[in-house]
């Protein structure tokens, strides 16, 4: 396993990298590809993972050891990222495009996601403690842009202790409340930055922006064999 790399506090250049966090080999796995996604498209990033201490981390630049008892790992380690600026990405992503002009948000905003795509479906708009408008859906928490500051850290602690307390499986219910709560300058991003459904059209015609950042389940662990062909078909 690497060593946990901090930033230069001298350097006026922020680190910038993308974090993620798999439990299982299959996991660290299709996380693996999605790094080297990164990699390919946006050399200048580095990558880190949290996963258990015997998984193969090859393909990422840095790793450390998920700590025991987590019941949702994210949400209690994304303020430990070891970047000033970084890009939090589900396993199960791609990324298609050069990402400089998504990581120029944060010289304005202290955070960035995007919206859920059918944020008006009644698992999409639970109460935990308070009641807000449908104006202000779920934001998506498998792409999350943020840079390290006391306000991100102060949000994510947060999160990380109403999560404990609401007893949700999911995290989206706690991330919205918390972020109705909070101070952040929270930006949200085009959904192409977190391209939930992949039209047909698209690798041959379409008016609408290319997808920079592909987040579908057909990328997570496959058990059928024609299911990980197709999977690994998309890059």
């Amino acid at each position: 396993m690497n060593e946990h790399q901090m930033s230069d506090p001298t350097s006026d250049t922020p680190r910038r990298g993308v974090v993620y966090v798999a439990w299982g080999a299959a996991h660290v796995d299709v996380a693996r590809r999605s790094a080297a996604s990164v990699k390919k498209s946006s050399p200048w990033l580095e990558t880190a993972i949290f996963c258990a201490a015997d998984d193969d981390t090859s393909g990422f630049d840095m790793s450390f050891v998920v700590p025991d008892g987590l019941v949702r790992p994210k949400v209690d380690l994304l303020w430990q990222s070891p970047f000033d600026q970084t890009l939090f990405l589900d396993n199960d992503t791609i990324v298609r495009d050069d990402l400089q002009s998504a990581f120029r948000l944060l010289e304005k905003y202290d955070m960035c996601g995007a919206h859920v795509i059918l944020w008006h479906r009644p698992r999409h708009t639970k109460t935990w403690q308070t009641e807000l408008p449908d104006a202000f859906p779920e934001i998506n928490t498998g792409v999350l842009l943020f840079k390290k500051n006391d306000k991100t850290t102060k949000f994510f602690k947060a999160w990380s202790a109403n999560f404990a307390q609401a007893g949700f499986k999911v995290d989206q219910v706690t991330f919205r409340e918390t972020l109705w709560a909070s101070d952040l300058d929270f930006y949200v991003l085009p959904p192409q930055f977190n391209k939930r459904v992949y039209e047909l059209s698209e690798p041959i015609y379409s008016d609408q922006p290319r997808p920079r950042i592909l987040h579908l389940n057909i990328l997570r662990p496959q058990k059928s064999a024609f299911k990980r062909w197709l999977s690994n078909l998309i890059r």
